[in-house]
């Protein structure tokens, strides 16, 4: 498999760590959401949801460790795919970016890197496609719905 980084680390060893991985992480948002009140069942407050949502990330994530534990299957473990990796740079890149430059620049370049990766669209399809794309999308959100995004260095 081209674009790939191979390890010789079992599969279900991966799936394992992953499912202990999001257990983790839901604990982290059940203890985060223990001090914001969790109002009653008829009237939720704003930790309600927080809490459920760790819970449930908590019982799933176990239950993937534990299936995956289970299986045992020796097959290898793709460590990181070429496009996986891209999306998670242009992810990062997105959101230091988001702020200081703004919605509509910001979001163009990331749906253009996205559908130039994803898609494999020649780059000025790409470049275009996130161009409007963005622009659509701020025009939804400013104009239609009244929400403001930031504007950064463009000033829409």
């Amino acid at each position: 498999m081209t674009g790939s980084i191979r390890t010789g680390i079992p599969h279900w060893i991966g799936d394992a760590l992953v499912g202990l991985a999001l257990a983790g992480g839901g604990a982290v948002l059940v203890a985060l959401s223990l001090p914001i009140p969790r109002g009653e069942i008829g009237n939720p407050g704003p930790g309600f949801l927080p809490l459920v949502l760790g819970l449930v990330l908590v019982g799933l994530g176990i239950g993937c460790a534990v299936r995956a534990w289970r299986a045992h299957v020796g097959a290898g473990v793709v460590l990181a795919e070429r496009k996986a990796v891209v999306c998670v740079v242009a992810l990062f890149g997105a959101a230091l970016a988001f702020v200081p430059f703004g919605f509509v620049p910001t979001m163009a370049i990331f749906l253009a890197v996205l559908f130039g990766v994803l898609a494999s669209m020649p780059w000025w399809r790409a470049a275009l496609a996130g161009g409007v794309a963005s622009i659509a999308v701020w025009f939804w959100f400013e104009r239609l719905l009244g929400l403001s995004l930031p504007a950064g260095v463009v000033g829409f």
